[in-house]
């Protein structure tokens, strides 16, 4: 049968009874531990604001950088592109938004004309 004094206490978490119990870990470790907890909670709580702006602003340029990336190739194509047919002077005859629109065809999976 179990004394008051086992009814009282809390059993430990399983991994402060792996380290500090079963390993044997300085116990000055574990109180530095539950120290720097406390102060991260107290701090993230008094800066909830402040977290929440920063991981939105965060996400957000995940999201959009992709998108940012793929336009800034595509625009280096068709310039690239568009200098080409220049310099070869492959139709003579067709204006420069003409020679645009066969760098952009020609960079999202076109041929360029012969």
């Amino acid at each position: 049968m179990k004394s008051n004094s086992d009814k009282n206490q809390t059993s430990l978490p399983w991994w402060v009874e792996l380290l500090f119990v079963q390993i044997g870990l300085p116990d000055s470790w574990l109180s530095i531990y539950l120290k720097k907890k406390k102060e991260a909670l107290k701090f993230i709580y008094e800066n909830k604001k402040y977290i929440v702006f920063c991981s939105l602003l965060i996400a957000g340029v995940i999201y959009i950088y992709p998108i940012v990336r793929y336009t800034s190739s595509s625009a280096k194509c068709i310039d690239k592109t568009t200098r080409y047919l220049k310099s070869k002077e492959i139709n003579k005859d067709q204006n420069e938004i003409d020679i645009n629109s066969i760098a952009v065809g020609y960079c999202h999976g076109g041929s360029l004309p012969k």
